[in-house]
């Protein structure tokens, strides 16, 4: 009775993890969607004036922020897959696409604590009032740690679910 009430349990709890599991996907699939076209406007901006004035025309903001946009593509379709690769992980019960998309959270978590101690140097030394640009930095590096802890512990829960199932049922030889 005990172990039926524990199976119980475990199934309550996994399904609020995969819920999460699933909001945070969908999350970083917007999140990194809205950066992309963000960072595309401004490409698309710069390509659509003429060619020779343009160029000449570009100020230092377009220009940080076009090299800004090379940096971020990449990690933002990585995100974008990965994201995909744990609602697929979630809905196959496949824990190898979930400890894989944890990897890639940790991964982002070190970026941008390193984007924040980064940042936080520059407004040290401009003296400007960057706040907000910190304060996002902090939401993001909470936004992927909790990420992170999410897809660990449903890992941990499948693992163990599989476990639990595959002890109970028989095994035919």
């Amino acid at each position: 009775m005990f172990r039926h009430h524990m199976t119980q349990f475990g199934s309550c709890a996994s399904e609020v993890h995969k819920t999460l599991c699933y909001f945070f996907a969908a999350l970083n699939i917007f999140l990194a969607m809205d950066m992309l076209a963000d960072f595309s406007s401004v490409w698309f901006d710069a390509l659509n004036e003429s060619g020779g004035e343009r160029i000449q025309g570009v100020t230092d903001a377009e220009t940080s922020k076009m090299a800004m946009g090379l940096i971020i593509i990449g990690p933002a379709i990585a995100n974008v897959c990965l994201a995909v690769m744990l609602i697929i992980g979630v809905y196959k019960r496949r824990p190898t696409y979930i400890r894989v998309f944890r990897l890639f959270i940790l991964a982002q978590v070190v970026v941008i604590c390193f984007l924040a101690i980064f940042s936080y140097s520059i407004v040290l030394e401009h003296r400007g009032s960057h706040t907000i640009m910190l304060f996002v930095l902090v939401i993001s590096i909470a936004l992927f740690g909790a990420e992170a802890w999410i897809a660990g512990d449903y890992h941990k829960l499948l693992l163990e679910e599989m476990l639990l199932e595959e002890t109970d049922c028989p095994r035919i030889a």
